[in-house]
């Protein structure tokens, strides 16, 4: 039996300066916008049932061995197309940021802040695969790939999809994001969205350069400040297989950010582990 949920919402991030990230989890307070935008759209079945891969690079401007661990990260990522999202969250101590030195963009946000926090031992560069097996764990980069492999290996409980439309009139992002379960599955999920954007030059501390600081240093996969709140919302609990939820947003777009340059990034986790069970990433503007 179908059954199809539709959750409404639209969130405000407020931002000062370029790059200076005040306050960017604002709660979930509005609607997603039928009367601009008309019913929201409806997906087929989903033709990836195999689990995909988060991983979370936690990197900083001023953590010299950070850059090997990036490259490390990409080159997974582009050995397993569209199979394996990456995310660089700044955070700790090594992300300290001074306007009077060369490290002056601050990259982090709560988000990413909150996500460190998370981890059983705070330190750059670490990384998390779908938070498995527990929110804390930690891995070491040259534990990623073995880990991203055994998560690709896996049949996903929930096959996520997503579409994305940017409106540049109205400033307005709006997400769909729809799950389908192919077994009954009863533990609470909870569904976040973040937004992370690519291609942005600043310093970069990297040992194996000369000099040290590079004053050119391109920053990927930045995540930059989430649409839904940190932890998300809840998606789905006692479902039966064959179940359809779908939930649909209307974002007030950051002018800061460059559509063009980012992506939106979506995974539904366990809410008792932590454990993400599924991810999936779409392009702002394709």
């Amino acid at each position: 039996m179908k059954k199809v949920f539709f959750a409404f919402a639209m969130v405000t991030l407020f931002f000062t300066g370029c790059d200076i990230i005040d306050d960017p989890v604002i709660p979930f307070t509005g609607n997603y916008d039928v009367g601009l935008y008309g019913e929201p759209p409806t997906f087929g079945n989903a033709t990836n049932t195999m689990r995909n891969a988060l991983l979370e690079d936690f990197t900083a401007h001023q953590c010299g061995n950070c850059p090997s661990a990036a490259i490390l990260a990409e080159d997974i990522a582009d050995q397993y197309e569209e199979r394996v999202v990456v995310m660089a969250v700044h955070s700790g101590s090594l992300a300290e940021w001074n306007e009077e030195d060369p490290f002056g963009t601050n990259w982090t946000n709560p988000a990413s802040d909150l996500y460190f926090s998370q981890l059983d031992f705070q330190a750059n560069p670490l990384g998390r695969v779908n938070r498995a097996p527990s929110l804390g764990n930690i891995l070491s980069p040259s534990e990623w790939l073995g880990e991203v492999e055994e998560s690709l290996s896996q049949t996903a409980v929930v096959n996520l999809q997503m579409a994305v439309n940017y409106v540049e009139e109205n400033q307005h992002l709006n997400i769909h994001v729809n799950g389908q379960y192919p077994g009954a599955y009863s533990p609470q999920l909870k569904l976040v969205v973040l937004i992370t954007e690519s291609g942005m030059i600043d310093y970069q501390l990297d040992y194996d350069s000369t000099p040290e600081i590079v004053a050119d240093y391109e920053f990927n996969h930045v995540l930059r400040g989430d649409v839904i709140g940190a932890e998300g919302l809840n998606f789905s609990s006692n479902v039966e297989a064959g179940a359809t939820i779908q939930n649909d947003y209307t974002f007030d777009w950051n002018t800061d950010w460059i559509p063009e340059n980012s992506y939106v990034v979506a995974f539904v986790y366990n809410s008792t582990t932590g454990e993400v069970l599924n991810a999936i990433e779409k392009h702002v503007v394709e």
